[in-house]
């Protein structure tokens, strides 16, 4: 087994060699004049910011679990908790129930599938139906599921916020699901049970926690999100200590949770950043707990990835401009708070966007003057501009960040299946600018003119409500 495992990573290392010997050899023909330091530093911006994010964010997050012991369990967390939990009184009593809760619409054919995976957990599921207008309903309650519906479609964070008013009084721990995730037990991706996770969350005391979302081998393309998942998480949310960010999968203390939603804006985009932000600016703790894992399919298709590309990025920039209060109260928690949620969001994101996309413009026309190199194909003339040492320069850089990124966060069992895209995630990051920069115009175009620019499948039919709900959430704020 370890003998294929080595074959299936020499190959993409094979690949990464012979991707760096072409650019070297494609800008190798240039004379050196043509290369401007400037130009060549503008077009490396992206490799520089992303390999001193990644570094910063590795350091921090063994600095956050430098007491754990050596290959110890801690090592999944964002902070030692066994050592906070060691000074804790435990209780006697037995510890709250918690209940599994989540949003469903229009399941389809996908009701059997929901039905198998969450068969272990029935008695915790409560469930709502946000409008469905298909069988769903129908069939949970046949077989016997807990399935609220009044026939309204709140969107998910409304249609929560009415379940949690119908859970009992005594359960004081939720866990927020969506229908298409699987929660792995242990020995099949985890390494702790839920119940675990849950009893230390609820001894610590924090708002919410957050476990590590993984993408389901499925395709090309799953390769990327699979590698991109396991940076966000194990590196970037890993790096956060207790002033975390939760996703679409998370536990939470449920009047933190009730609170932070009566101020929610309730709409779906960035709804699990919103949340967090809310929580944090109270004075709230979120922490991410990597022993669990679940697990859900990726974008399958190309449109489907840009799309949703699309409303990840429209509501970063919505949280980040109906929020700005909370965050600027949120910079103060720790210099590492300040980092994330104002440099890195603020200023890396958002700012300088806009020197993302000259540096990507930079890196297109040096590639393709690597191919009028080598191929003597007569696009354009030779000039600073098209110089292939910019390009050169980037993938050497990208491959060598990838590759340490591949045996440091990605968890072994599943480096063989993401080498293979190691050597072309560059591209794969260089094409993120393009729904990113449409996203942010979505925005934009709400506020100014009440319609999108390119419509998104979170909220393809209320691009009205959505303008109304920006303008008088930003009424008098400055940008």
């Amino acid at each position: 087994m370890s003998s294929a495992r080595s074959l299936s990573l020499l190959a993409p290392f094979a690949v990464c060699a012979l991707i760096v010997g072409w650019a070297m050899l494609a800008a190798a023909s240039l004379q050196a004049a043509t290369l401007s330091v400037l130009v060549y530093a503008v077009a490396n911006f992206i490799v520089y910011t992303d390999a001193l994010d990644f570094v910063l964010r590795l350091y921090v997050w063994r600095r956050h679990t430098a007491t754990a012991s050596p290959g110890s369990a801690s090592r999944d967390l964002s902070m030692d908790l066994p050592a906070i939990l060691l000074g804790r009184r435990r209780r006697i009593v037995p510890r709250p129930s918690y209940a599994i809760i989540a949003s469903v619409f229009n399941l389809g054919d996908g009701v059997e599938d929901f039905v198998r995976a969450f068969a272990p957990y029935r008695e915790r599921m409560w469930l709502i139906s946000d409008g469905s207008t298909d069988h769903t309903v129908t069939q949970l309650h046949q077989a016997g599921w807990r399935c609220f519906d009044d026939g309204v479609n709140r969107r998910k964070p409304g249609a929560l916020r009415l379940l949690l008013e119908q859970l009992p009084a005594h359960i004081e721990t939720v866990m927020v699901v969506d229908p298409d995730i699987r929660i792995r037990r242990r020995r099949a991706g985890s390494t702790a049970d839920l119940e675990r996770v849950i009893d230390d969350f609820q001894q610590s005391g924090a708002a919410a926690v957050c476990p590590r979302v993984m993408i389901e081998p499925d395709g090309f393309l799953a390769r990327f999100q699979a590698f991109e998942y396991a940076l966000s998480f194990r590196a970037g949310r890993a790096s956060l200590a207790d002033y975390g960010i939760t996703s679409g999968v998370s536990i939470y203390r449920r009047d933190a949770l009730q609170r932070a939603l009566q101020a929610h804006s309730l709409s779906v985009y960035a709804e699990d950043l919103e949340i967090a932000v809310l929580l944090l600016a109270e004075g709230e703790r979120i922490y991410y707990d990597g022993r669990l894992v679940v697990s859900t399919e990726g974008a399958g298709s190309l449109g489907r990835w840009f799309s949703q590309r699309v409303g990840w990025y429209h509501g970063l920039l919505k949280v980040c401009v109906q929020r700005l209060s909370e965050i600027w109260r949120i910079r103060r928690l720790a210099p590492f708070a300040m980092y994330h949620f104002v440099v890195y969001l603020g200023g890396l994101t958002l700012a300088l966007h806009f020197v993302k996309i000259v540096s990507a413009a930079l890196l297109v026309s040096s590639f393709l003057g690597g191919v009028h190199n080598i191929f003597v194909v007569n696009l354009f003339p030779k000039d600073t501009l098209t110089n292939p040492g910019y390009f050169a320069g980037a993938i050497t850089s990208y491959i060598a960040l990838g590759v340490v990124a591949l045996f440091t966060v990605v968890p072994r069992s599943e480096r063989a299946y993401v080498a293979p895209i190691v050597p072309l995630y560059l591209l794969y990051a260089l094409t993120h600018i393009v729904p990113m920069t449409v996203g942010f115009g979505n925005f934009v175009a709400l506020r100014l003119w009440g319609r999108r620019l390119y419509r998104d499948y979170y909220e393809p039919d209320t691009s009205a409500d959505e303008a109304a709900l920006t303008r008088r959430l930003v009424a008098g704020r400055a940008w």
